[in-house]
């Protein structure tokens, strides 16, 4: 069995990748913050899942987690392999989403240091000389009961409230990948030789919107569903290419987010009734 070692191993999609690990029976290794270890030790393979997303109020924890470790690690580090978690958020109002498309960030992006982050750390990894691959996964979705993103969060008020307020647009839409589907997609690309300095999107390959989300909602939880007239934020996604995933992992066929969140639903209820 290999040894792997987790950056961000106990945030919500590293954990889901040290849960089928450690399943599998392989050992693993998920650094402390400020570990002095790391650049001692042999890493054996590397899952860079270390991210942070708020740029309005830690940008500066937002280049570290980002960038800043991980250029340590290909300078420093002792690995067989690294693979980088980044985002298909970098395709956020392009006209296509597949790895060798041209990108631009936005001006009008509030979370562009995301982007220019994640697009940076990419950048690192294909010139780092290392062997190294990148996957761009699309919103990540999964049963986190305190994470304030959009799934979790509309679903927490639908249970608790019998309410959601919908401040996006009802044609507002994103694909959305399984947790599991990411985890299980890093480990097998990280595991094989193949991926050397490759990027790969790992997603459902179509996109769902707000309306077929409130749909799934109100069915199965009897919520009231409040569309809020607003200036919706200039955010459109153009549909992700699966192609090169599915040419790397056979019968690649991730889950459909509009049937998990029935099961979601009644994970989040049973939970929430018992706390």
């Amino acid at each position: 069995m290999a040894l792997y070692t987790v950056f961000g191993g106990r945030g919500f999609i590293g954990s889901e990748i040290v849960n089928q690990l450690q399943a599998q029976g392989h050992s693993t290794f998920v650094p402390a913050r400020d570990d002095t270890s790391l650049f001692e030790r042999d890493l054996g393979i590397v899952l860079y899942c270390a991210g942070n997303g708020d740029c309005k109020n830690t940008p500066f924890s937002v280049l570290e987690a980002n960038v800043s470790l991980l250029a340590q690690l290909l300078q420093h580090a002792k690995f067989e392999r690294l693979l980088y978690v980044s985002s298909t958020r970098v395709y956020m109002n392009q006209a296509l989403a597949n790895e060798q498309a041209n990108l631009t960030v936005c001006v009008d992006d509030n979370r562009r240091l995301f982007n220019l982050t994640k697009l940076v750390a990419e950048e690192l990894c294909l010139k780092s000389g290392r062997n190294v691959c990148i996957v761009r996964p699309s919103n990540v979705y999964g049963v986190a009961l305190n994470s304030p993103l959009f799934l979790p969060a509309i679903t927490r008020n639908a249970i608790n409230h019998g309410k959601v307020d919908m401040y996006i647009a009802k044609d507002y839409a994103k694909d959305y990948v399984s947790v599991k589907d990411v985890a299980s997609s890093c480990i097998e690309i990280a595991s094989t030789d193949q991926c050397h300095n490759q990027t790969i999107n790992v997603a459902a390959g179509y996109n769902i919107t707000a309306k077929q989300i409130a749909d799934v909602l109100q069915e199965y939880t009897q919520c009231e569903i409040i569309w809020h007239e607003i200036d919706f934020p200039n955010e459109s996604f153009p549909i992700t290419d699966i192609t090169t995933i599915n040419e790397l992992i056979t019968n690649f066929t991730p889950n459909n987010v509009l049937v998990d969140l029935k099961d979601m639903i009644t994970e989040f209820t049973k939970v929430l009734r018992t706390n």
